[in-house]
């Protein structure tokens, strides 16, 4: 198999970069071509691109030209090592800049209007400490992306959607509660009960599994439990019920 030998514009055009910089790298002895025409000109090999791709690398990183050629020119410096190398600190790079990117896109729609709320909100009634252990509660059973993603939902829907939110929600718990002598099974109760199903959804994307965990722990969790007492004393176990029956009736229905 012929060995592909490249000029020193076609690898510019291939890397991206200048024939003066390839030039410059050739005086500097960082990267020399693999061999010389009849005419003077230069051509790079395979090995010579693979150098090049490991130098542009350590550039991206940060790297000064000088310790780039001290690093690439060792003798036991391993390709296949380097690059694993650069795949984790890409990787944490691009999550840094994917952070910040993300509060560029927060920040513009602060400027514009669009969010005026902050996370605390979301937890009116609690002091620093509590939002702070319900959220670290909150990742630890649901993972960090879906509480990242909840969180960035209520803060993209604002003060003024979230109060309509709260009102629709807390509408569904009091008629909850007034039609708990109906049963947990009544087509009245679970009409209510898919319908704070489908408020959940404006929140985060829930399981059935997660449904259902969230309803248990409104009955077994003291202080959420206090909350829902406040439409009735048995509402906390009366709404856990209500929803395992719902889970257990839509979950059969969609196997079949």
């Amino acid at each position: 198999m012929p060995i592909m030998m490249y000029s020193v514009k076609q690898l510019a055009r291939l890397a991206g970069v200048s024939v003066r910089t390839l030039h410059y790298y050739d005086h500097i002895g960082l990267l020399k071509p693999s061999s010389y025409g009849e005419n003077g000109y230069r051509y790079y090999d395979e090995s010579s691109v693979i150098l090049l791709q490991q130098i542009l690398f350590f550039r991206e990183l940060g790297f000064a030209l000088d310790e780039i050629r001290t690093i690439v020119g060792q003798p036991g410096f391993n390709v296949r090592r380097a690059l694993e190398e650069h795949r984790v600190l890409l990787t944490k790079r691009a999550d840094r800049i994917a952070e910040l990117l993300k509060t560029v896109d927060k920040t513009i729609r602060k400027i514009e209007g669009e969010i005026d709320m902050d996370i605390k909100e979301y937890y009116q009634g609690f002091s620093d400490a509590q939002i702070e252990e319900y959220r670290k509660e909150a990742r630890q059973r649901w993972g960090e992306d879906i509480v990242r993603d909840s969180e960035s939902r209520v803060l993209k829907m604002g003060k003024q959607r979230m109060t309509e939110l709260q009102s629709e929600g807390g509408a569904i718990f009091q008629t909850l509660a007034e039609l708990m002598p109906k049963g947990a099974a009544s087509p009245e109760v679970q009409e209510q009960v898919a319908k704070w199903r489908g408020w959940l959804e404006h929140f985060s994307a829930y399981s059935d599994e997660a449904v259902l965990g969230l309803a248990r722990m409104y009955s077994e969790d003291s202080r959420f439990a206090a909350f829902f007492e406040k439409y009735h004393p048995d509402m906390p176990a009366f709404f856990t019920r209500a929803v395992e029956h719902y889970c257990s009736t839509t979950s059969g229905q969609r196997e079949e």
